[in-house]
C-alpha cells in the first residue's frame, strides 16, 4: 500500500509500505537468532569447559577415575554397590556365584590394595598394605571349571592415598606379568583401566580398576582349571 500520512498535532507520521515493514520485521527476527544461537553456543562451550574440569588430570591413574559423575558410583542411597554375579566379566563362560568364603586350598584372602591375584596367582602382592581409616567391602565369586572372581570397594581417608595406592596396585600387577588390556563396553563407560595376563599356573587373571575421589573398585576375575 502506498504511505499514510496523518496529520497529529501539525506532525506528519509516515507509515511505510507493507513490504518493507515486513523486511524489517525479517531482518529483526534474523537477528534475534543469531543472538539466541551465539548463546546457546557459548552454553556448549561452557558445558565443555565443565566437563573438561571433571576429567581427571593426575597422569597415568586418569583412566582409572570415574569423571562422568559428581555422585558417588559406589555408595548409593547410603548402600554401598557391589557387583552383581550376572554382571561380572565374562559370566557366560563362567557363570558366577556369590561365594561365602575361598575353597579349600584357594589361597589368602583381602580386602587391602595393593594386594592381587587369587588363588595365589599373584604371591608377590600379598605384603601389609593396610592404611589408616580405610573402610574394605568385597563379594567372592566362584565358577565352573574352579574359576575365581572378587570385587572389592575401598574407603579412603583422602583422595591422594587412594591415588597412591592405585598406583602401587600398578606396580604389583606389572611384576606379575599383567599388561593393559582392551576394557568391555561397560567397563569403558564406567572409565575402568583392565590389566590382564598369565599367570604362573598358565590361567588368565583379569583385574579392572577404577577410582572416584577417594574410593577404589577392584574387580578380579582368575578363569578356572588348574585346581590342586
Amino acid at each position: 500500500m502506498a504511505e499514510v500520512e496523518d496529520l497529529i498535532e501539525d506532525v506528519a507520521i509516515r507509515l511505510p509500505e507493507a513490504g518493507v515493514i515486513r523486511a524489517r520485521g525479517q531482518r529483526r527476527r534474523t537477528r534475534a537468532r543469531a543472538v539466541r544461537g551465539g548463546a546457546a553456543g557459548a552454553l556448549v562451550l561452557a558445558a565443555a569447559g565443565a566437563w573438561g574440569l571433571l576429567l581427571p588430570a593426575d597422569g597415568p591413574e586418569a583412566r582409572q577415575t570415574v569423571a562422568t559423575t559428581t555422585a558417588n558410583p559406589f555408595r548409593v542411597d547410603g548402600e554401598v554397590v557391589m557387583r552383581p554375579a550376572d554382571e561380572l566379566p565374562e559370566y557366560a563362560i563362567w557363570h558366577w556365584k556369590e561365594s561365602d568364603g575361598l575353597p579349600e586350598g584357594a589361597g589368602p584372602r583381602s580386602d587391602a590394595l595393593p594386594q592381587v591375584g587369587l588363588d595365589g596367582a599373584c604371591p608377590a602382592s600379598f605384603v601389609p598394605a593396610d592404611e589408616p581409616g580405610q573402610q574394605r567391602y568385597s563379594v567372592l565369586y566362584t565358577g565352573s571349571d574352579h574359576a575365581l572372581a572378587q570385587h572389592r570397594v575401598i574407603e579412603y581417608e583422602a583422595t591422594a592415598t587412594a591415588r597412591s595406592q592405585v598406583t602401587e596396585l600398578r606396580g604389583e600387577m606389572t611384576r606379575c606379568g599383567l599388561r593393559s588390556a582392551s576394557p568391555t563396553a561397560r567397563e569403558k563407560e564406567e572409565g575402568s583401566s583392565v590389566w590382564s595376563g598369565t599367570v604362573a599356573d598358565g590361567r588368565t587373571l583379569r583385574v579392572s580398576v577404577r577410582r572416584w575421589e577417594s574410593w577404589v573398585s577392584v574387580e578380579e576375575v582368575l578363569h578356572g582349571t588348574p585346581a590342586g
